[in-house]
């Protein structure tokens, strides 16, 4: 999408139509020369009216007024219908899908309009539009390859079973892989329900009081085999107490999401630190990894939907879930940030306010 490099936009109207100064100029400039013919011949009236002069009087003025008419809608069509016409011809085309649509300024920056203003919200509909139209296409083929990847292995090794050759072991391995692929299906399907609902919702609707230290340590707790199994040395300093007003089973959907991605891509034998803390009236939540780490453009579309970064990372998930994180947090009117370097690990921070509803 174009930008105005002559001017930033949310500009001031700066030149207004229809003015007293210019209304009590054009009055002007007509009495002056309506005038004008009565202050040269005004004593001999009584002459002039029964001579040509009437007839004469009314052609000049006739043609006065002819000129003046001809500048105003001169100005009318330079001013308004040009630029209407221009407005409707671009609406047309964004109506049939053409996003590409920049209407320039009609004044330079000092005599900026309504009109200037009209086409300024009119290329910033525009530009919206287009990024959704943009996203809407990405959801629908981000989808689209996400559940043929898993259905591709079911075709595949559903055609292997066939084979009378297999033995005992392979058909076990076969079936599940297969349960795999049919559980990452399933978890998908509830990831882009869950995500769709959000995005749909601008309110915390079933929020409660719940005390956050303890909803914290069973979602770690939850974690206690996994962590086992990697051999992970985990840390974890929580308040004794806190008390907020939020939802419960959206906020456990957060800690369950960013709790697996620590686990999952730190190596063996490697450390996880979550810690709480009271920050700036609320409670700041802190998930830090001695994991691999993640690039900058990778930090930069962390939160966006199905974007899972390099190959690496793109065999174990779907992208959707730190997607929700960012939903959610939000909704809750807090705040999640990450930091990280590639080989040096990775910290995401949760800010939530200590809203306590009594």
């Amino acid at each position: 999408m174009k930008k105005n490099s002559r001017w930033s936009t949310k500009g001031k109207i700066r030149h207004r139509y229809f003015s007293w100064w210019g209304y009590l100029t054009i009055f002007l400039i007509f009495s002056i020369i309506g005038g004008i013919p009565g202050a040269l011949y005004g004593q001999n009236w009584k002459i002039l009216l029964h001579s040509g002069y009437v007839g004469w009087y009314l052609l000049y003025y006739a043609l006065v007024s002819a000129i003046f008419s001809a500048l105003i809608a001169f100005r009318r069509y330079h001013d308004f219908v040009r630029p209407l016409s221009q407005l409707s011809t671009a609406a047309k085309r964004v109506a049939n899908g053409d996003f590409s649509v920049y209407l320039p300024p009609v004044h330079s920056f000092n005599n900026y309009d309504q009109l200037d203003s009209l086409f300024e919200n009119f290329n910033q509909m525009v530009a919206e539009l287009g990024s959704t139209e943009t996203l809407k296409n990405n959801f629908i083929g981000n989808v689209s390859h996400e559940f043929k990847a898993p259905l591709a292995v079911i075709q595949s090794y559903v055609a292997s079973l066939k084979r009378v050759s297999l033995s005992e072991t392979e058909k076990e391995r076969y079936l599940q892989i297969i349960i795999q692929a049919t559980n990452d299906l399933a978890a998908l399907v509830t990831n882009i329900l869950r995500l769709s609902k959000l995005e749909n919702q601008t309110i915390i609707i079933n929020a409660t009081n719940f005390d956050l230290s303890h909803q914290l340590a069973d979602c770690i707790l939850k974690f206690e085999n996994r962590w086992e199994e990697k051999q992970l040395q985990v840390n974890v300093d929580l308040l004794d107490s806190c008390t907020i007003f939020a939802d419960q089973e959206l906020l456990a959907i957060v800690w369950n999401n960013l709790l697996t991605n620590a686990i999952k891509f730190t190596p063996s034998q490697g450390n996880i630190k979550i810690s709480q803390q009271e920050e700036d009236l609320g409670v700041r939540i802190t998930i830090s990894d001695s994991g691999i780490g993640i690039d900058n453009e990778t930090i930069n579309h962390i939160f966006d939907q199905f974007y899972q970064g390099d190959s690496s990372h793109s065999k174990e998930g779907n992208g959707l879930g730190l997607a929700m994180v960012n939903k959610i947090i939000e909704l809750s009117k807090g705040t999640v940030t990450v930091h990280s370097k590639l080989k040096d690990g990775t910290t995401f921070g949760v800010w939530l306010p200590l809203n306590v509803k009594k």
